[in-house]
């Protein structure tokens, strides 16, 4: 299957000789990402991508619409999460929007994710620093959309597509109050 978004950043990886799966990719990707513009459709990050229910170690998003919306200071509507564990009426995840960029290739990076199996990446990322500033808790009750799951070989493209949405807030705002609390 293929997904027009992610097909789009390979070819331009190709053409500036940049290898796939690396440190190097994943701050070529970082870079170049980050100047387009904002993604506002979900479903063309989803485009091509298998739906399948949750399980630790995966990579997923969906569209959510938190039941305590009211009492948040801000929420994003367009997670990314690697999912940590399931849990009654839901699962935790690692939603790595609420990073910014460039610790969310540090977060990777730290897990080995590479060369991890899922389960292996959801324990890793149970035990590092970097996961409290993005742990969520989901409600199956509150996801909009059939949760689609990101290929380990997508993540290091999927982790700089600029589609989080947040409200109540900008992206900066939550980013410097992650780093605050880091």
């Amino acid at each position: 299957m293929t997904n027009t978004i992610f097909n789009r950043y390979k070819d331009l990886a190709a053409k500036a000789e940049i290898s796939l799966g690396t440190e190097e990719s994943m701050e070529w990707f970082r870079d170049r990402i980050r100047k387009d513009r904002k993604i506002r459709n979900h479903d063309s990050v989803a485009e091509n991508f298998k739906k399948e229910r949750p399980g630790p170690g995966k990579m997923m998003t969906y569209i959510y619409d938190p039941k305590t919306k009211d009492k948040l200071k801000y929420y994003d509507t367009h997670p990314l999460i690697i999912m940590l564990e399931v849990a009654k009426g839901g699962w935790y995840g690692a939603n790595l929007h609420y990073l910014p960029p460039k610790l969310r290739v540090e977060i990777l990076e730290d897990i080995s994710y590479r060369r991890a199996p899922l389960r292996n990446i959801a324990n890793a990322l149970e035990k590092n620093k970097l996961t409290r500033l993005c742990l969520k808790r989901y409600l199956v009750s509150q996801v909009r959309s059939q949760p689609i799951t990101i290929p380990k070989e997508e993540w290091e493209i999927a982790i700089q597509l600029p589609f989080e949405n947040f409200l109540k807030a900008a992206e900066r705002t939550v980013w410097r109050d992650t780093r605050r609390n880091a």
